[in-house]
């Protein structure tokens, strides 16, 4: 059996689960801090669990239930330009590990960029946490992740199909996240959210089958399965709102 997947918050201090990557994480986050960026301080790893601050704000999937705002999308664009940028000239310890295989690529991917993973303070980005998906990557990759889930492109609102103002909301996230990012090139949103979808779950069953959590939890109880069943929906949802 897995083991429990152990988070506690400790006055201001993070507890949680050491994991073979866990030491590069820290590396990356130390070259963070010191290019001035807000994420989490590494304080120490022990035989069992990692340590580092909390990042300050309102934080977790609850802290959006009705979506973010434009301009909470753009500074979010903004705080992930800027980390990206700050990988770009930096180098990976000798033996570093990371939680996925990973191709190549010109910075250091957060992996979950997503609402739930910012800290935000008076409805703007002022913090990126959970890095334990971080890899070497394309800043595509990420900028596809924030895209799915700050849009968002399959949220279903409580009386039925999303109304058209409820799309034009959701373009303009879209724009304003690209805006803040600073991407300009022609980029089909509903493709590459999916298609970067279809990889998150394919790695979250690649780390559930090596016991991992909460990844083993998801697939003895088959959740790849059903998300992989779901992306034809999802790309159908994306379309209402961006038509190809």
């Amino acid at each position: 059996m897995p083991e429990p997947r152990e988070i506690t918050l400790l006055g201001k201090t993070v507890r949680r689960p050491r994991k073979p990557w866990t030491e590069t994480v820290h590396a990356l986050l130390r070259h963070l801090r010191e290019q001035d960026l807000p994420v989490p301080e590494p304080l120490g790893i022990d035989d069992r669990f990692e340590y580092v601050t909390l990042v300050a704000g309102v934080a977790g999937d609850e802290a959006w239930p009705d979506g973010v705002p434009a301009d909470g999308a753009r500074s979010m664009g903004r705080l992930l330009r800027a980390v990206h940028d700050a990988t770009r000239a930096w180098l990976p310890p000798t033996e570093a590990q990371w939680s996925v295989p990973h191709s190549p690529g010109t910075i250091i991917c957060h992996g979950d960029p997503k609402p739930g993973n910012v800290a935000w303070l008076d409805g703007r980005a002022a913090g990126l946490f959970d890095w334990d998906a971080a890899r070497p990557g394309d800043p595509f990759d990420d900028l596809a992740y924030a895209l799915l889930w700050t849009i968002p492109l399959n949220a279903v609102p409580r009386d039925g199909q999303p109304s058209a103002t409820e799309q034009a909301r959701r373009r303009e996230r879209a724009e304003a996240l690209l805006e803040g990012y600073g991407w300009s090139a022609p980029l089909d949103i509903v493709d590459a959210a999916v298609r970067r979808h279809e990889l998150a779950i394919d790695e979250a069953e690649w780390l559930g089958e090596r016991g991992h959590e909460p990844h083993a939890s998801w697939v003895a109880q088959e959740w790849p399965t059903r998300w992989r069943h779901d992306l034809d929906a999802l790309r159908s949802a994306g379309r209402r709102a961006f038509p190809a």
